[in-house]
């Protein structure tokens, strides 16, 4: 195939060294699957193989690594031995698992040893995507996408149809899941209240009108090649290497939100990386009341970003730049809006505004300049600026106190009705 500008620079320039070379399947694989595996069993290549059904073949890559803070050299064995024990497939080095779907085991810590243990899961979502990208460019992968989970998840029969029918503009998208309660109720007590986390965050996004109102977990995403290759791809980093990308993915083009079917998440504390769910759960679930444990930003907090979003639009001439009138006209008053102004000020809005001025020259352009800048990073750090500010975070309890409310009405009482019912409303299945 001929690859595209982003693609050649991206293979010149930013590829992992050392990738194997693409084999040549009679048939390229329609779909792929990148899955970073670390400390996982036998009974992951278990669960592969029931891996759901799509037209044309599926590719699984698997990135086997350990990061150098693990001195145990047996970590990933059992894995190994039981992805060695599949049959092998049409080509060299690839391994069948079903009827309809092959495996390719890329043991990076065979190969090169332990990864720095700074770049982690960033860096093994990175290589398994970099050979996916250099395969396609070879020929033996024809779809536009590229998928990626984790060793936890379980996918819905429908997980590669899904991104069938999506416009042909969009450069990713996210997928519906949910976290399946397991033996440990303690454990699938704070897996269910950090899920609930993550969904007050992206409502109030929504509630906001941010263009990056959508959920970052590495489990639950896709990515175009190009978009791939335009963004540079994952970064390499221990944790947050997928809200990184579809910060950077949302610049370039539509995130889209995938609805049915959910990915099931395994609810279990881990310290694979150094923060995330599994370290969450873990905390969470060491407290002796979660449930009264502050762990959702105060609505204020959103209120204030929705007026800051909404006034951004008449800034694109410097004599409506009014900040403090502007914020005033979206209802924010009194100490709230010296918060917004003193937050906006320490992040550099004017020197934002005179560059989005100057490369924006319509109102629109303007205005697409402006959410480049202010951009799932800067937003996470505007609400965060609010609540160090005196709006604190709040307890599940104390939400329901507060305004504006972000959950469906009337909202559920306990923890696991709540979240059926945030994802019946977002038109997500079981």
């Amino acid at each position: 195939m001929t690859a595209g500008i982003a693609t050649q620079r991206y293979l010149l320039r930013h590829i992992e060294p050392g990738l194997p070379d693409s084999p040549q399947p009679a048939t390229p694989w329609r779909n792929v699957l990148v899955i970073p595996a670390y400390r996982e069993g036998a009974a992951l290549v278990r669960q592969l193989q029931d891996s759901p059904a799509a037209p044309g073949r599926a590719l699984v890559i698997l990135v086997l690594n350990r990061p150098d803070s693990d001195p145990d050299p047996d970590a990933n064995a059992e894995l190994r031995a039981a992805v060695h024990a599949l049959p092998a497939g049409d080509c060299t080095g690839v391994r069948r698992l079903n009827a309809h779907s092959d495996l390719y085991l890329y043991d990076r810590e065979t190969k090169s040893g332990p990864l720095p243990r700074a770049q982690g899961v960033g860096l093994a979502r990175k290589i398994g995507c970099d050979i996916a990208l250099k395969w396609k460019c070879a020929g033996a992968i024809s779809g536009r996408w590229i998928c990626s989970t984790d060793a936890d998840a379980t996918l819905p029969p429908d997980y590669f149809d899904k991104l069938g029918d999506l416009p042909a503009g969009a450069v990713g998208a996210t997928y519906p899941f949910r976290h399946t309660p397991g033996n440990d109720e303690a454990c699938n007590t704070a897996t269910a209240l950090y899920e609930l986390r993550l969904h007050h965050y992206v409502t109030g996004l929504e509630y906001a009108g941010s263009p990056y109102a959508f959920h970052t977990l590495g489990s639950c995403l896709a990515v175009t090649f190009d978009g791939y290759a335009e963004v540079r791809g994952f970064p390499k980093r221990a944790g947050a290497e997928d809200f990184y990308l579809l910060n950077k993915l949302a610049k370039t083009g539509p995130v889209i939100r995938l609805a049915g079917e959910c990915i099931r998440l395994e609810s279990r504390e881990s310290h694979r990386v150094p923060f995330g769910t599994g370290p969450a759960v873990a905390t969470i679930g060491r407290a002796e009341k979660p449930d009264e444990l502050p762990l959702f930003y105060h609505p204020a907090c959103f209120e204030a970003l929705r007026a800051v979003l909404a006034a951004a639009a008449q800034l694109a001439r410097p004599e409506q730049a009014d900040w403090t009138a502007l914020l005033a006209a979206e209802g924010i008053t009194g100490p709230l809006l010296q918060a917004c102004r003193n937050t906006t000020q320490a992040m550099g809005l004017a020197a934002a505004l005179d560059h989005c001025r100057r490369q924006g020259k319509s109102p629109e352009q303007f205005l697409r300049q402006f959410h480049q800048w202010f951009d799932g990073f800067r937003t996470l750090k505007f609400i965060h600026g609010i609540r160090d500010a005196g709006w604190p975070a709040q307890s599940l309890a104390g939400l329901r106190k507060l305004q504006p409310g972000l959950w469906p009405s009337p909202a559920p009482a306990g923890v696991a009705d709540l979240g059926h019912c945030i994802r019946q409303s977002r038109g997500w299945g079981r």
